[in-house]
């Protein structure tokens, strides 16, 4: 168990950083859509944050939860299933509609690893 722990503890904070990476990147992209009016602008610089403020929230929420994992909680875990599987749909639906997005696929690899020991430490409760 302590293997999938570690694992856990490692992917929650993968997430975190990818958050925290889109969210620095902001400025850089913003830069790239000078030729689009503040109305539109306004809007994309919005998405954008909550896109990285979105991403950062599953992680943390798994980071926090992974104590309570320990001591066998349920609900812990199912809260850390369900920021899995958000930050895998996240991803799904960047690919779907931004293909040469990296932050997309890697959402999507970090999702599965954080849903696989999720769904197989529930061997443990037994």
């Amino acid at each position: 168990m302590k293997k999938i722990i570690n694992w856990l503890n490692i992917i929650s904070l993968a997430i975190i950083v990818l958050g925290l990476f889109h969210l620095m990147a902001t400025p850089l992209v913003l830069g790239m859509f000078e030729w689009t009016d503040p109305d539109e602008k306004s809007i994309f610089l919005f998405m954008y944050l909550a896109a990285g403020i979105g991403t950062i929230l599953p992680g943390l929420i798994s980071k926090i939860q992974i104590n309570a994992i320990k001591e066998s909680s349920l609900n812990a875990r199912f809260t850390v299933i369900v920021c899995s599987l958000y930050t895998f749909i996240l991803g799904i639906g960047a690919i779907i509609l931004l293909t040469n997005n990296p932050f997309a696929y890697i959402a999507v690899v970090l999702g599965i690893a954080l849903v696989i020991p999720a769904l197989i430490i529930k061997k443990h409760y037994s």
